[in-house]
């Protein structure tokens, strides 16, 4: 047997376009049974120190303590978290993700409001949703709401503990670097946690990851996105889209000219309709052709020039220009099945009407499910929606419009 042929012998299959598969195994989360076998927040906090100490000390060869779910634990209960809340996969298809909650749990400051809602798809085997959120009120005003979107064999623990460690890593550096460098910083730290944590899982699975910080009373906002978790804000007054992230394609420059000089191997497909479809493999080994030039994790093709550095963006401006701002994170379960200007406008039509704005995320994603089933018949990716807003944009008033506002119109089918 060849060098290639016994190296894709060793590894495991990635299925569908996120390398989405069963995994074979369990891997225990590692939750205490009690509180009893939780450390106290302040070795929480010892610890969450001694995980972000400087490069150099770093460099001098000393040895990170590890991370485990118990500090992650304690951390969220004490003294620099108001409130924390996150996901738990379910299993079942089309089954809403519980939401586990910590210290303050999953309310909202006075004055903001949000839904967080994700569900597992339908697959070729059984497996549980690969889909993560969390969300985090800070110390000093910052809101955080995180989603990813995992792939691969134990795609579901890792995205579930980059959804927890970014806002853990953020906690620490937003009061010296400030949130555009105290987010990448977060990113890396937390693909650092996988690899040190996870490190055999996390070589042939990973995560998309975005976030948004946003303060809440002078409304600064910051976005974070590595990978195709996209983020969009609109404004409920108008339906109008202001503003989406892009994501991260292994053809678009400058993610194609990284890879090539990191020795990737990238195939890429051109489907005739503008639509092309890239994958990233480990040289001469046909595998994990992974759909993104940007993640969290994917061990397997760090060397090779899929990182996990965010693109950061302040878009404050586009905020505070809203009359009725409004921000939605999703996986592309749903973004492969309604735009970000059909999931505004449908939010809007919502607003417009008098309808419940939260619920509306509910239904983009019932929506979504659908759309799924009547173009692929039988798979359904897990989607993910966090919605974020000041409470007063979700309290409808009349609107006069040139044009009225229109309900999402169904697309010609999730795209590849």
């Amino acid at each position: 047997m060849g060098q290639s042929a016994a190296l894709r012998a060793a590894l495991p299959p990635l299925l569908s376009p996120h390398g989405i598969g069963r995994r074979l195994h369990m891997v225990s989360t590692g939750y205490p049974a009690s509180d009893l076998a939780r450390p106290s927040a302040a070795s929480a906090l010892s610890l969450l120190h001694s995980r972000c100490r400087t490069a150099a000390d770093s460099a001098a060869g000393q040895r990170k303590p590890l991370l485990t779910p118990a500090h992650l634990d304690a951390w969220a209960e004490g003294s620099g978290v108001r409130r924390h809340a996150h996901s738990r996969p379910s299993s079942e298809p089309y089954e809403l993700s519980t939401i586990r909650e910590l210290g303050g749990g999953a309310a909202m400051p006075d004055g903001w409001s949000s839904r967080l809602v994700s569900a597992t798809g339908l697959k070729p085997r059984d497996g549980p949703n690969q889909d993560a959120f969390s969300y985090t009120l800070l110390e000093g005003d910052w809101i955080v709401c995180v989603a990813c979107d995992g792939h691969g064999e134990e795609g579901d623990i890792i995205a579930e503990r980059v959804a927890r460690t970014i806002p853990f890593f953020l906690s620490s550096h937003m009061p010296t670097l400030g949130p555009e460098r105290s987010l990448v910083r977060s990113f890396q730290d937390s693909q650092e946690d996988l690899e040190a944590c996870l490190n055999g899982a996390q070589t042939f699975s990973g995560t998309t990851a975005s976030a948004v910080c946003i303060h809440m009373d002078t409304c600064e906002t910051w976005l974070a996105v590595a990978g195709d978790s996209k983020i969009t804000l609109g404004d409920l007054a108008s339906g109008e889209m202001v503003f989406v992230t892009g994501g991260h394609k292994a053809h678009d420059l400058p993610e194609a000219d990284r890879l090539r000089e990191c020795g990737a191997q990238v195939i890429t497909k051109d489907y005739g309709d503008g639509d092309l479809v890239s994958r990233v493999f480990v040289p001469g080994t046909g595998v994990p052709g992974l759909a993104m030039s940007r993640s969290l994790g994917d061990g397997c093709l760090k060397k090779y020039g899929v990182i996990a550095t965010p693109h950061v963006q302040n878009v404050t401006e586009h905020w505070t220009a809203c009359e009725a701002p409004v921000a939605v994170l999703a996986s592309d379960g749903l973004w492969d099945t309604i735009t970000a200007k059909e999931t505004i406008e449908s939010l809007a039509a919502r607003y417009r009407a008098g309808l419940d704005v939260q619920r509306g995320a509910e239904v983009l994603l019932r929506r979504s499910q659908k759309l799924w089933i009547q173009f692929e018949g039988d798979y359904c990716d897990d989607v993910t929606i966090v919605l974020l807003a000041p409470t007063e944009s979700l309290k409808s008033k009349k609107v006069t419009l040139d044009k009225p506002l229109r309900p999402s119109v169904a697309p010609s089918g999730p795209t590849h």
